[in-house]
């Protein structure tokens, strides 16, 4: 049987370390409790306090975390799963662990019978999947998404809050011709970032300019070529951290200087923003509290237990680094 300090050694922290994150210590970087839940998962260890979990649940749950068929193709070709969605799905695994609740990934696009409780992860979300999972009869989380008019328990950061903000800081800095660079607006999230974007621009009197990213075939290449051509760009503005980095990527090509040309602004604060050159000023979305409270939410509602739904938005935190003046 695996110890605690088992855990420590293959997660390459403290016992201590460990120890806080068992009992949801908020002095944990999300990078450390990943490496941490991850080492709990593969060992299957057991804390003392998950057998009285399973005591009170009465029964032995088993879950299933739904994932789309496109986030599998964003992972083959970068790390943007792991920056952001395998933080959240590491946490999620992690609590499973820890409550004893058998847990497995499915295709999102596939709902199949069989689980206690369903976590919908992703903005690929669609009312149509929603239509399918309410026929299994079992509750259900949304995840970093939110589809309007459907009551359907969420859990999800405040994109517009978030972006406004940003937005905003670029033009207190003097910055007036900023460009939003942005994902499928099918997205919620993404959505919202837009519309805290134009919200920020539209109040300060300015016009907003839109240009739209395919992140799973790449297309950065060519939109870049059509900024450069067309446009006098003080700064743009990102739906998420991966965006924002291939669009480095693709200008230092035509020798532009980040940020003394161009400020750049990203969204999640994905591991790999601070360590790129130069590091990426970013929106923080805390997505080891949204995997968290995902958990939680739905082994409430598997304990049939507040069972009204609810949508949890959590506040996102500005983050100054070297892409922006």
């Amino acid at each position: 049987m695996a110890t605690i300090m088992d855990v420590a050694k293959l997660a390459g922290v403290s016992k201590a370390t460990v120890s806080r994150v068992l009992n949801n210590n908020l002095h944990v970087s999300e990078e450390t409790r990943a490496r941490v839940l991850y080492a709990i998962e593969k060992l299957g260890f057991k804390p003392k306090f998950s057998a009285k979990a399973l005591a009170n649940s009465k029964k032995n749950f088993k879950i299933a975390i739904c994932i789309s068929k496109r986030m599998d193709l964003i992972k083959d070709e970068s790390d943007e799963i792991g920056q952001f969605y395998g933080i959240i799905l590491k946490e999620i695994k992690g609590m499973a662990t820890l409550y004893g609740i058998e847990e497995e990934n499915i295709h999102l696009e596939n709902p199949q019978k069989g689980y206690d409780g369903y976590i919908l992860v992703s903005g690929d979300v669609t009312k149509e999947i929603i239509k399918e999972y309410r026929k299994l009869g079992k509750p259900m989380v949304l995840v970093d998404h939110y589809i309007i008019g459907e009551k359907i328990d969420s859990i999800l950061p405040d994109s517009f809050d978030g972006s406004f903000y940003a937005v905003n800081y670029l033009i207190k800095h003097g910055m007036k011709n900023i460009l939003h660079l942005h994902g499928p607006l099918n997205s919620y999230g993404f959505r919202s970032r837009y519309n805290g974007y134009t919200e920020a621009m539209l109040s300060n009197g300015l016009i907003p300019k839109y240009y739209e990213y395919d992140d799973v075939n790449n297309n950065m290449s060519y939109v870049v070529k059509k900024i450069i051509k067309n446009e006098k760009v003080d700064a743009i503005f990102t739906s998420n951290d991966m965006t924002a980095i291939r669009l480095m990527d693709e200008l230092k090509k035509y020798n532009v200087k980040i940020p003394e040309d161009i400020s750049i602004i990203g969204f999640d604060d994905i591991p790999k923003a601070k360590r790129y050159n130069p590091p990426l000023t970013t929106v923080k979305v805390f997505k080891q509290e949204m995997g968290n409270i995902a958990f939680k939410r739905l082994y409430e509602l598997m304990l049939n237990e507040n069972i009204h739904p609810i949508r949890i938005s959590l506040f996102t935190k500005f983050i100054k680094r070297k892409s922006t003046k």
